[in-house]
């Protein structure tokens, strides 16, 4: 009699394998929707990072323009960046009431949020959608400075 209990006792505490099928199948469905937003934070990250490079060289051109460099000058000095694909400087007058002639540069800026070469090769990213579908121009970006005289 005692054994009888004990064997009853014994199927009542243990698992099935549909349990255990089931709670697996529950442990792998999270495990791949982790992996999923991990990547996708990633990305995310990458792009963020990309777009705050860009930002920052376009800031750093602005500052050059005011200390009087030509647009030239400019992009000669600006250190060569993957992330940037061109960078253009338009020159011009700007009248100010009660200030006078200011010279004007409009700074727009192209860049990558994800690398230029990345592409979907037999199922595989090498690293985002790339070429010119990742491409933004960021919005223009307008520096003043005083007009300077020969001579004075």
């Amino acid at each position: 009699m005692k054994a009888q209990r004990f064997q009853r006792a014994g199927r009542r505490a243990a698992y099935s394998l549909i349990e255990v099928l089931a709670a697996s199948g529950i442990v792998v469905i999270g495990v791949g929707a982790a992996l999923s937003l991990s990547l996708a934070t990633v990305s995310q990250e990458e792009a963020g990072h990309r777009v705050a490079r860009a930002i920052s060289i376009g800031e750093n051109a602005a500052r050059m323009y005011r200390l009087g460099l030509s647009s030239a000058e400019i992009i000669r000095l600006l250190p060569p960046d993957p992330v940037v694909s061109g960078i253009s400087i338009t020159e011009d007058q700007l009248s100010v009431s009660g200030v006078g002639t200011m010279n004007r540069a409009r700074i727009a800026i192209e860049f990558y949020t994800s690398r230029p070469d990345a592409v979907w090769v037999a199922g595989v990213w090498s690293g985002g959608p790339g070429g010119n579908s990742s491409k933004r121009t960021l919005p223009t970006i307008t520096a003043l400075r005083p007009t300077v005289r020969a001579g004075y």
